[in-house]
């Protein structure tokens, strides 16, 4: 119950903030955000392979016992992290605004200000989530939502609103956030544990380094229409499939809510109980997704006018003819995402390449002449076909690792 108020209350105020920039900004301002902000993601799935998730698999199993100095060591990442990133976005934005593009590099220039505290916010929210506090993230979580909102606001009021000081605004929420979901600490270790960050970074790399290949063509399959839309159309048209797109988050977040708490929950039961609870477990987390996103779609399909008009109040209606397709995404991520963590509980992460591989490079060749040939209709339908592709592709990699495990006795007995 509190992972999904916290998620709701996430998702929530991130859509809201969306919709209201999307009302307020130009189709091209709002268009260079939804650009910056799909850059974002893909900074976001670096971190998330090489930081979060192996944070959530391991921490969850091999450092249940010491998850405290696990966290500080954590901490100490994290801020390495924020030197590094933002030492190489700030010369890339600023040289993207030399160059003549000052709307763009505005929005570039505050994202690589803003992503540290955002990602540091993701990453606190996380540890909450491993510790089972997650009553804890619910706190910094509501800060966020009600920070970022006043900020928004305010800029609105005083007509500051800009792709800049977008971006500044959910990076000061996400600092002050952070700061306040900091102020309690997660229980003293019941095994002592020294450690060392070389530990710490050896483990993170032998988990993440195919997750984070992966992540890269999972970027590009979910989020690199949007990159491609404002570099081979328009920022208007980015702009345009981030108002679809908006409809479409809510379902996706609260999916990502469920498993925030599932991926650290099956983690420990498949330690202490075997792949058997793993095969059932994921296969009724699958069908309870597929049912939502589903049930999700019809709702959008149903009352898509009157939806769009109350939120957007008549803007980018030249759009609205591809939300029923675009609708579409959260059913294939929920029919994979239950599967995918399974393969990332067994340690089969060099898997999970090769099942985004095959929508991320459908993306960077048959996308980009879809794109180039009919436009916006052309970003729908490699929407579609990107994403789809993964099911087959799923199917084959899953038999492949569990057909392994399940031979492992009969090799162990030879």
């Amino acid at each position: 119950m509190f992972a999904v108020g916290d998620q709701l209350i996430f998702s929530g105020s991130n859509f809201l903030t969306s919709v209201l920039l999307a009302r307020w900004m130009t189709y091209n301002d709002y268009g260079a955000f939804t650009y910056g902000y799909s850059l974002f993601l893909l900074l976001a799935s670096f971190h998330n392979a090489l930081l979060l998730e192996p944070f959530t698999i391991v921490g969850s199993s091999q450092h249940r016992f010491s998850l405290r100095t696990y966290a500080q060591r954590f901490a100490r990442l994290q801020v390495y992290w924020t030197l590094i990133t933002s030492a190489i976005g700030l010369p890339v934005g600023l040289g993207v605004w030399l160059a003549g593009d000052a709307i763009l590099g505005q929005a570039l220039l505050g994202l690589s200000l803003a992503q540290s505290a955002m990602l540091y916010f993701w990453y606190v929210r996380r540890k909450w989530y491993v510790a089972q506090h997650i009553d804890r993230a619910l706190v910094g979580t509501i800060i966020y939502a009600v920070t970022q909102l006043i900020i928004v606001l305010s800029l609105q009021r005083i007509g500051g609103l800009t792709p800049f000081s977008a971006f500044a605004a959910i990076g000061v929420a996400g600092l002050i956030a952070s700061w306040a979901a900091q102020l309690s600490q997660i229980e003293q270790d019941s095994v002592s544990a020294a450690l060392p960050m070389e530990q710490v970074v050896s483990e993170n790399w032998k988990y993440g380094k195919w997750v984070m290949l992966a992540g890269v063509l999972s970027w590009l399959t979910w989020q690199g229409y949007s990159v491609l839309t404002g570099s081979i159309l328009n920022l208007a048209d980015a702009g345009g499939l981030k108002a679809l797109q908006n409809l479409i988050n809510p379902v996706t977040q609260l999916i990502t809510a469920f498993s925030l708490v599932f991926m650290p929950s099956i983690a420990r039961r498949h330690a202490e109980y075997g792949d058997r609870v793993l095969y059932r477990d994921l296969l009724l987390y699958s069908v309870f997704l597929t049912a939502i996103t589903v049930s999700y779609w019809l709702l959008l399909v149903i009352f898509q006018e009157p939806i769009f008009n109350l939120l957007y109040g008549g803007q980018y209606g030249e759009y609205l003819h591809a939300l029923p397709f675009l609708a579409l995404l959260p059913v294939v991520i929920a029919l994979t995402t239950s599967w995918a963590i399974g393969l990332r509980v067994l340690r089969q992460t060099r898997l999970l390449f090769w099942l985004d591989s095959i929508g991320g490079l459908l993306t960077i060749t048959v996308g980009v002449v879809l794109v180039y040939q009919y436009g916006f209709t052309g970003v729908v339908a490699g929407s579609l076909l990107s994403s789809f592709s993964r099911l087959p592709v799923l199917v084959i990699l899953w038999y492949r690792a569990t057909h392994a495990r399940l031979s492992e006795p009969e090799i162990k007995q030879r």
